[in-house]
């Protein structure tokens, strides 16, 4: 085989689909039959079967097609965004035990003998759907039936197909679980009392009334995989370029996708990659067949387009899972959720959500784009908010243990009786530099947090929030500023402040901690310049300087990467000082130690640890602050008035000297 080009290859999906020949989509007129060779359903039936929707042509192996089934199991967020989270309440393979033992699973199909087609399942999982949005969408229970033909399998379904001759040897079958909600029908007993009698519910009505709207109101649906019967053509290559090979004839890809008839050719698919002049065109081996089946009854209404689409794009997402994982490739998914639990933090944000976003989405006064800046900022507040109750359950847990349960109720009592000492810890104090529009200092005001908002400018917006959100006009010179009486220090997007928040806050209070959201690359004097390149990108190149920076600073580095409508969402927090620095912090908060060796011993770690900060700060240059938007403006306001007198003199006649009479 010749060489081929070195450019992006990606196999092309082209798959038939069937949604038109579904009984559901059928008119009167037109009785044919469904491509799957099944009989055709009357919608006067009540008796479901299976009926084909798509199918496709693809280049991986029945076990990937598992593999991609089984990640699907847990990973239903990735398929399906509106779901939050899936929890697995039972995971069993029937065939464990005896076939003449029924074990629980077996129990739980006996309503799914039709489903199933008689075929006994390897593995059996009932697992419960979550909604993002809980207040508008119901939790649901869904049941997934797993099988795959074997020489000693029980399954029937006509000996599947005289031995898989044109069937499926591997089905995941999906089911919701209907679990009727029976309207109750009144009724006068002949003793004159009241009689509430449940009413029985069609399917159909049980899946209107219970099911979210994310999930398809059919009984089920089912993906299935087969190997070709025949090895497919080796790798071909076609030396023709552009287009001008095709001569008006049918692409090979759609020869094989237009029927039944075309699947015993030797076909092969067509790969496409990016147009370049003078390319190759490749061809690659089909291992088998992708299908999607639905179990209908004909009472499910008419398919519309956008149910149509959803199951396409299903039906595209279990390809290109297959498709990457015989690639080796695996999407990178960042990690969030590290330090604030997701269920904990998407209740808090909905909240929030709720109580916030309306008001500010309508009546935002400034000219930016209301949508992201306030969810954005909604988001961030709602992680903090999250962090610092978790922070605060941590320090009741180290009081709990210290000083036990019967001192703590004597704080309570003292509490009660006006004294000092609290039960639980206060709500954490903050600074919010460069805190721009300042939404996100009003909205931890609004949750009970004392602090405040610093920024080089004020904004139109600052005059609506009131006076119960503290927010300040002024420049800020890091290198002379530090906070003493505030517990975290900010920076989310704060520009030319961004490099400096761990240093403030290290010179601040020894427990202040600090989060810090990149944005703009600056450095510690102004523009960072990238002094060893950007290998991954200069958003990671600009990361890892500002980690650099959070280490001289004796800080133990956290990554959060935020759930927020922004490409630059990594968070980089500073919580604990570093085992040494931590304890000379601690000591030096009691009063020092009574042992002198030991005072001096810290004492030499503290400055060994402030002459690190100097350096970095000395060596980085003098900070010079950033010019504001506003006087940005009038700068160029001035200048363009200076030219425009200039050209206005040039363009003037010279008066006439009267010597030239």
């Amino acid at each position: 085989m010749g060489n081929q080009d070195s450019g992006s290859i990606e196999f092309t999906f082209s798959p038939a689909l069937f949604f038109e020949d579904l009984p559901n989509n059928k008119k009167p007129e037109h009785e044919e039959d469904v491509i799957t060779g099944k009989e055709t359903l009357d919608n006067s039936s009540t008796k479901p079967c299976w009926f084909q929707a798509a199918k496709a042509a693809v280049p991986f192996s029945e076990d990937v097609f598992w593999q991609v089934l089984n990640r699907w199991v847990l990973e239903a967020p990735s398929v399906i965004p509106p779901i939050s989270k899936v929890d697995i309440l039972q995971d069993a393979s029937p065939l464990a035990s005896s076939s003449d033992t029924t074990n629980s699973c077996d129990e739980g199909n006996k309503n799914h003998t039709d489903l199933l087609e008689h075929r006994k399942p390897f593995r059996t999982i009932r697992r419960q759907l979550i909604p993002k949005r809980q207040d508008c969408d119901p939790v649901m229970e869904e049941e997934l039936f797993f099988w795959k033909h074997s020489p000693d399998s029980n399954g029937s379904a006509q000996d599947t197909r005289e031995q898989t001759g044109e069937e499926a040897t591997s089905l995941a079958t999906f089911a919701p679980v209907l679990v009727p909600k029976q309207p109750a029908a009144t009724t006068l007993s002949e003793s004159g009392e009241e009689e509430t009698t449940p009413q029985p519910q069609t399917d159909m009505e049980i899946m209107e009334a219970t099911l979210p709207f994310f999930y398809p109101k059919v009984r089920g649906f089912r993906y299935g995989y087969r190997s070709d019967r025949e090895e497919a053509p080796e790798d071909l290559e076609d030396h023709d370029c552009g287009d001008s090979h095709d001569h008006g004839q049918e692409p090979q890809h759609a020869k094989y996708l237009a029927g039944e008839a075309a699947e015993g050719a030797n076909t092969a698919i067509q790969t496409k990659k990016k147009p370049v002049r003078n390319s190759k065109r490749v061809f690659a081996k089909r291992a088998g067949w992708i299908t999607l089946d639905l179990y209908l009854a004909g009472d499910e209404g008419e398919f519309t387009k956008k149910m149509q689409y959803a199951f396409t794009e299903l039906f595209k997402k279990l390809y290109k899972w297959g498709f990457n994982t015989t690639k080796g490739f695996i999407k990178s998914r960042v990690q969030h959720d590290v330090m604030a639990p997701k269920d904990r933090y998407m209740r808090t944000y909905a909240r929030m959500k709720d109580r916030y976003a309306q008001k500010w989405v309508q009546d935002w006064p400034e000219k930016t784009d209301a949508r992201k800046f306030v969810f954005e900022d909604i988001a961030i507040a709602a992680w903090l908010v999250v962090l610092w109750e978790l922070e605060r359950e941590e320090e009741i847990k180290k009081r709990l243990k210290d000083v036990g349960d019967e001192p703590l109720e004597k704080e309570k009592t003292e509490k009660e009786e006006g004294k000092d000492e609290a039960v639980t810890p206060r709500m954490q104090t903050f600074v919010d530099l460069g805190c721009g529009n300042g939404l996100l200092t009003h909205i931890l005001n609004e949750e009970g947090h004392p602090g405040k908002g610093i920024d080089i400018v004020s904004r139109k917006v600052w005059e609506v929030y009131g006076p119960g959100t503290q927010l300040e006009a002024k420049t800020i010179i890091p290198n002379e500023t530090t906070f003493e009486n505030v517990d975290w220090i900010i920076g989310n997007h704060a520009d030319e402040l961004a490099p400096w928040v761990p240093i403030i806050a290290s010179r601040s209070k020894p427990l202040t901690r600090f989060v810090v959201i990149p944005c703009c690359f600056f450095g510690l004097a102004g523009r960072y310049q990238f002094p060893n390149g950007a290998p991954d990108g200069k958003y990671k190149a600009y990361q890892d300087y500002i980690c650099s920076v959070i280490k001289t600073c004796g800080y133990n580095l956290r990554t959060e990467i935020l759930r927020i409508p922004s490409t630059k969402n990594v968070a980089l927090v500073g919580m604990t000082r570093k085992t040494s620095t931590k304890r000379c912090f601690d000591e030096m908060a009691k009063g020092g130690s009574d042992e002198e060796e030991d005072l001096t011993e810290m004492m030499d770690e503290y400055h060994e640890f402030t002459e690190q900060v100097d350096d970095l700060v000395r060596q980085s240059g003098m900070f010079v602050p950033r010019v504001s938007d506003n006087q940005r403006q009038k700068i160029q306001k001035v200048k363009q008035e200076a030219r425009r007198a200039l050209a206005k003199e040039a363009s003037s006649p010279l008066p006439l000297n009267p010597t030239d009479e």
